[in-house]
């Protein structure tokens, strides 16, 4: 079927006629393929429109991602239509066309959710617009020095039109030095493909805005887990496994870091497979940095090598914390951390055997270079290594594991007025070459493994946590020691930290010192409450509590707490003199004799009130 209508007013521009004309002598089935696209794809969008605001959509990511499934939806459409169409001409129109209409509709997507300026967005549309309209005249035109110009032209459009849509896209990220990441090297490879376009060493067709809609789409929902998705799992893992804080917030960062990484992933199959760019990649590969009969390395493998790295990091933090939250809260510190520790020490051996292995570098390669190098540095690295498989010799035979109280030789922090000698605290992290504990004042301590192998240490749950504490008394020697006794245990029962339901405390009369009898109290306390009893956040709340009851209730029995006297003799007399303040003689006293010489006690206070000259 063919059309012949004329219309005076076409007849008068001789682009438009010519324009009119190849109109008018197709077929209809194209006809109908070309126009009855962009029809059906405006009244997808009103529908969507209509649907939005009937449903009251308020999630504006909810609303971003229906445009951006349409989108897509459309652009594999597009490849069909494509294919149906029989005029070659048309089919670089539809093309043109269908690509116009996707980046219309992503742009109305990423637009209903980014903040960005009204001048970015007009400049997309009018981008676009503009584009297609240079493609009409470059196809329909005769002059070839204005073809020539508008080829380029239209590029820079369609380049200055997606542009925006890019840094629409970086501002849904949340986190601020991310975004940062995001633009700089979005805005990188924008330019890099923008430039390689120009230049003709790159080609695009109708499969690029396919590659723009996945990145579309894949950063919607990156942006979305990391505001409300996140959210919502925290809930859930709340609710369901207990963790604490800590697990928490390195389960958020191990997420985040996965996430980008299979983002970024996502870009470069958007770029490779979408956007033509294979002979890219084929240059990375040419580029080598080390090229010998055993191994070689090009760029590409490091850049590749690096990313798996970064990937498998990512998931074996995740992993880890995973390990440990299927263990209930009440073996999590204990049996879980330990296998945490082991999970993630395993893994990071396998993420570097991977790079290693992507990177070119096998066994035989290794072997010959480790050879070389090993006596080198072998007493440079023989600490590294002593640590190294120290952490592994802890983590297997479980003589420290994580979650323990240990005690070992050390300053426990100067600065804070910590003159201890002794470095006491909990075991939070076994890694490969140090392991760090946290002491009861807050100060993470960094520890060699080699400590814990060649080294003294006192682990105070090694296989049970209750330990027995003393606490010493000195009472008058006119105590009676039964109610001392008695006193002393019921402050032992009073005690929130004693665990007498384990072992019944005792009071032991063990010296008659110089000025005192000496009591030992001794109850039994679990140490992992030191840590988290909600009654003491400082290292000597325990000692605190008993010592200060104990006076309390001594006090009240009447039972008196000795200090130290002594009584000083001096063999020759003594003899006092007062000075006035310009030094003459005010007055002069002389101690009366005694057959064991001059006396001065300790508490001579009423001795010189008795003695004191009147001062009247």
């Amino acid at each position: 079927m063919r059309f012949g209508i004329s219309i005076p007013f076409l007849e008068h521009s001789e682009f438009f006629k010519v324009l009119w004309g190849y109109f008018t002598h197709l077929k209809g089935e194209d006809l109908l393929l070309f126009f009855g696209y962009p029809l059906l794809f405006a009244v997808s969008v009103l529908i969507l429109k209509f649907l939005v605001r009937v449903r009251s959509i308020s999630e504006p990511h909810i609303r971003a991602s229906l445009y951006a499934i349409d989108a897509l939806l459309f652009t594999v459409a597009a490849l069909w239509v494509y294919r149906h169409i029989s005029d070659p001409i048309l089919k670089l129109l539809f093309r043109d066309l269908s690509l116009s209409l996707t980046a219309i509709a992503l742009a109305i997507s990423v637009y209903s959710v980014s903040p960005i300026g009204r001048f970015w967005k007009l400049l997309t549309y009018l981008g676009l617009l503009g584009a297609l309209a240079v493609e009409f005249v470059v196809i329909f035109s005769e002059n070839l020095t204005l073809i020539n110009l508008l080829i380029p032209l239209r590029k820079a459009l369609i380049l200055l039109a997606l542009y925006p849509i890019t840094l629409a896209l970086v501002e849904l990220v949340q986190l601020k030095r991310l975004k940062r990441v995001l633009r700089i090297s979005l805005t990188g490879l924008f330019v890099l493909i923008g430039l390689l376009w120009e230049f003709n060493f790159i080609q695009f067709d109708v499969r690029a805005f396919i590659g723009l809609a996945l990145i579309a789409v894949a950063t919607l929902l990156f942006s979305w887990f990391l505001g409300g998705g996140m959210t919502l799992l925290e809930v859930q893992l709340k609710r369901l496994l207990s963790p604490d804080e800590e697990d928490i917030e390195e389960l958020r960062t191990a997420l985040r870091q996965l996430t980008f990484a299979l983002l970024v992933y996502t870009y470069w199959l958007a770029a490779v497979y979408f956007f033509n760019l294979q002979p890219l990649v084929e240059k990375l590969k040419s580029i080598t940095l080390i090229d010998t009969e055993l191994v070689r390395i090009s760029l590409y493998n490091l850049l590749v090598s690096l990313y798996l790295f970064f990937l498998l990091y990512a998931f074996i933090k995740l992993l880890k914390k995973g390990v440990k939250l299927i263990f209930n809260p009440q073996r999590r510190e204990e049996k879980g951390a330990s296998l945490e520790v082991v999970v993630y020490n395993l893994g990071l051996l396998l993420a570097v055997a991977v790079f290693l292995s992507e990177l070119g570098l096998t066994w035989k390669a290794i072997l010959p270079l480790a050879g070389a190098l090993g006596i080198g540095l072998g007493f440079g690295l023989q600490t590294i290594l002593n640590n190294y498989v120290s952490g592994f010799i802890l983590m297997f035979s479980k003589n420290v594991k994580v979650g323990d109280f240990v005690e070992i030789p050390g300053s426990a922090g100067q600065f804070i007025n910590n003159n201890s000698q002794t470095i006491f605290g909990r075991v939070e992290d076994i890694s490969v070459l140090t392991t760090r504990i946290k002491t009861l004042d807050g100060i993470d301590i960094l520890v060699p493994n080699s400590t814990f192998i060649g080294s003294q240490i006192i682990n105070y749950t090694f296989k049970s946590p209750y330990v027995r504490v003393r606490f010493p008394f000195g009472v008058a020697y006119s105590s009676d020691p039964k109610k001392v006794k008695e006193i002393l245990l019921k402050v032992a029962y009073e005690c929130p930290w004693a665990k007498n339901y384990y072992k019944p405390p005792q009071v032991w009369f063990v010296e008659m010192g110089d000025s005192a009898l000496i009591f030992h109290l001794l109850f039994w306390v679990d140490i992992r409450e030191i840590w988290r009893n909600t009654y003491t956040t400082v290292s000597h709340g325990l000692f605190d509590w008993v010592n200060t009851n104990a006076w309390y209730k001594l006090k009240e029995a009447g039972i008196e707490i000795p200090f130290p006297q002594r009584d000083v003799w001096f063999r020759n007399s003594l003899k006092v003199v007062l000075e006035r303040e310009d030094g003459t003689p005010l007055a002069v006293f002389d101690a009366p004799q005694s057959p064991k010489g001059n006396e001065l006690k300790n508490n001579p206070s009423e001795e010189r009130k008795e003695n004191a000259p009147d001062r009247k």
